[in-house]
């Protein structure tokens, strides 16, 4: 179904859904994609802020950009020129940061859990470098021990915070968002990731 509407994931319905019910990003919006490749969610934000915004994708894999005013960035997120070059490519600090990241899962829960959670901070700590005040921030999480925690965090450093189950979210899993907006801190959030 999402090939046949030009897609490249089921996960791109996710995202259409939030950017829908929470009013996330209008027209001419900067957006950063985080965890960009296939390319899904990039489809969807290209069309959400139009030729008019720029949405700048960051992946580890290679992504083809699906339209003129979105640009793909290959790179490793723990690197801060990678970083630094998506804050350059944008030229502003965004309204919005997504991130669907997931990590490869060994089948050992506390290592699966660990490496999500590493995900999460770093999701955490480019959402904190790059959103301007009032901005928003969509990223996947799983329920876990961890992460009450980390809404917490996000709560000192957003005016509103909603763990969002898309409808469609496949039946048993585990997998939930985060949709944070009304973001009122440029700084903190990097310091609080670690503790």
């Amino acid at each position: 179904m999402a090939l046949e509407r030009g897609l490249a994931s089921r996960a791109a319905f996710k995202l259409e859904e939030l950017l829908a019910r929470h009013r996330l990003v209008r027209r001419g919006a900067r957006v950063l994609d985080l965890g960009c490749a296939p390319g899904g969610w990039l489809a969807v934000l290209a069309k959400a802020v139009g030729p008019k915004g720029r949405v700048v994708g960051v992946d580890r894999a290679p992504c083809r950009a699906p339209a003129p005013w979105v640009t793909t960035l290959t790179g490793d997120l723990k690197e801060e020129n990678i970083r630094s070059a998506a804050y350059e490519v944008l030229g502003a600090r965004a309204g919005l940061v997504t991130c669907d990241m997931a990590p490869r899962l060994s089948g050992v829960r506390d290592r699966d859990q660990q490496a999500m959670t590493e995900l999460l901070e770093l999701a955490l700590t480019s959402a904190n470098e790059i959103l301007k005040p009032g901005g928003a921030f969509v990223v996947k999480v799983f329920m876990n021990a961890d992460l009450k925690p980390v809404v917490g965090r996000l709560k000192t450093v957003f005016s509103t915070v909603n763990l969002v189950r898309p409808q469609a979210t496949r039946r048993g899993s585990s997998e939930m968002y985060v949709v944070a907006s009304g973001f009122f801190s440029a700084d903190g959030l990097c310091d609080r990731c670690a503790k």
